[in-house]
C-alpha cells in the first residue's frame, strides 16, 4: 500500500578501498548486517573480485575511472571484466568533475544507472523526462545519469542546502560518501555514519525509502514509481 505522502528516495554511495586485509572484509559484512538500510559500494574490478560476497541487503556498483572514457575499448573491456564477477552488474559511479560520455556504449553493455558529479551538455534528443524534481536524466534508452547531492558546506547556507537538508517529498536524494577505509572493525568513516543514522531515522517515519542504485533504476525505468512488491521495498 501506497503512503498518502510519497517518501523521498535516498541512496547512500561509498568506495571500496583497494587491498582489503580478510580481517577487513569480515568486518565489513558485520558492519553491514548492523545497519538498517542499503548501501551501494563502488569498486574497480579487481577490488570486487577480492572483496567477495557483498552483504545481502548491500549491492556493488562498478567505479569507473575517468581514464577509462578515453578510449571505447577501455571502457567496453572493464565493464566485462567486472561482469565476469558480477554477471548482473547494472550501476557504476563516476566520481569528478569530468561529464560521463559514451552513453550508448554503457546501454549497450547493461548498464542502467551512474550516478556522477556533474553533467555534461545535454544530450541531443534526451529519450525521458525525469520525475519532478529528480536530479537526473536519460541521455539514451535503457540509461540514466543521476547526480549526486552536494558535498557538505560550512554555515547555515551548508546546512540549509547540503546532502542532509531537509527531504522533499517524493524528492531523489544520492549521498555520496566518498571512499571509505577499512579497519579490524569495519568501515573507518564517520560520513558514512552519519549519513546512514540520518537516512535510517527518515526511513523508519516513513519520510524516505532507502534503495540501492540498482533498485533505483527499475524506478526511473518506471516512471518514478516504485513497484509495489520486489526488491524496492524490501528496505522500506
Amino acid at each position: 500500500m501506497r503512503t498518502a505522502v510519497d517518501p523521498a528516495s535516498v541512496v547512500i554511495c561509498a568506495e571500496l578501498p583497494t587491498g582489503m586485509t580478510a580481517a577487513a572484509r569480515a568486518a565489513w559484512g558485520r558492519h553491514a548486517a548492523g545497519r538498517r538500510c542499503p548501501v551501494t559500494w563502488a569498486a574497480d574490478p579487481e577490488t570486487i573480485a577480492a572483496a567477495g560476497p557483498v552483504a545481502a541487503q548491500d549491492e556493488f556498483a562498478l567505479a569507473i575511472a575517468p581514464e577509462w572514457l578515453d578510449s571505447k575499448r577501455t571502457l567496453r573491456e572493464r565493464i566485462a571484466t567486472a561482469r565476469q564477477e558480477l554477471p548482473g552488474l547494472t550501476a557504476a559511479v563516476l566520481r569528478g568533475p569530468r561529464p560521463l560520455d559514451h552513453h550508448a556504449l554503457l546501454a549497450a553493455e547493461g548498464i542502467r544507472i551512474v550516478v556522477v558529479d556533474a553533467f555534461g551538455p545535454e544530450p541531443r534528443g534526451s529519450r525521458r523526462p525525469a520525475p519532478a524534481g529528480w536530479d537526473c536524466r536519460h541521455p539514451v534508452w535503457g540509461l540514466w545519469e543521476v547526480r549526486a547531492a552536494p558535498r557538505e558546506s560550512r554555515g547555515l547556507w551548508g546546512w540549509l542546502n547540503g546532502p542532509l537538508s531537509r527531504l522533499r517529498p517524493g524528492s531523489l536524494r544520492i549521498l555520496r560518501v566518498g571512499k571509505v577505509p577499512m579497519g579490524p572493525s569495519g568501515p573507518v568513516s564517520t560520513r558514512l555514519d552519519r549519513y546512514a543514522a540520518w537516512a535510517e531515522r527518515r526511513q523508519t517515519g516513513q519520510r524516505a525509502r532507502v534503495v540501492g542504485l540498482s533498485d533505483l533504476a527499475i524506478t526511473l525505468a518506471g516512471g518514478g514509481e516504485p513497484p509495489l512488491t520486489g526488491s524496492i521495498l524490501k528496505a522500506a
